[in-house]
């Protein structure tokens, strides 16, 4: 069964607005469907989105924020992390881990500072998450030993 991912998913996980995701779609950049009044993202075309000449540039330029606006800040209240997961995998395997997160990020009632960012080219994703401690660590336990 494919999944689907919101407007509110793929804007967390690529940094964009869902404004900006909207002009998107509005202009025919990216692919879509609306279903009840929502805008749902197939596989395909969140795929199409992070590959697409004209927005790949603006999402790779958000995830690296994080890391930098991350290091930059050296004066942090609290304990943090910002971790980078690069892995090679299957076109299933990356929807199941793009959807692992989101899952995860949207099911966590502690994910208000989370910054989270998924990227793919082929067969090479990259996952981003950036927040409190124990919330990273979290779901990161989730991953790795759910």
């Amino acid at each position: 069964m494919e999944s689907f991912y919101t407007i509110n998913e793929v804007a967390t996980m690529t940094g964009l607005t869902t404004r900006t995701i909207r002009n998107y779609l509005k202009s025919g950049l990216i692919n879509g469907q609306k279903v009840n009044g929502v805008w749902l993202f197939s596989s395909e075309d969140f795929c199409g989105m992070l590959n697409n000449p004209a927005i790949k540039p603006s999402i790779q330029a958000k995830n690296n924020a994080v890391v930098y606006d991350f290091i930059a800040d050296d004066r942090k209240k609290t304990n943090k992390i910002c971790t980078i997961i690069d892995l090679y995998v299957e076109d299933n395997e990356a929807e199941e881990i793009s959807k692992f997160f989101c899952d995860a990020i949207n099911n966590n009632p502690n994910s208000g500072d989370l910054s989270f960012k998924f990227e793919k080219h082929g067969k090479n994703i990259r996952v981003i998450l950036s927040g409190a401690d124990e919330t990273v660590l979290e779901i990161l336990n989730g991953y790795y030993n759910g």
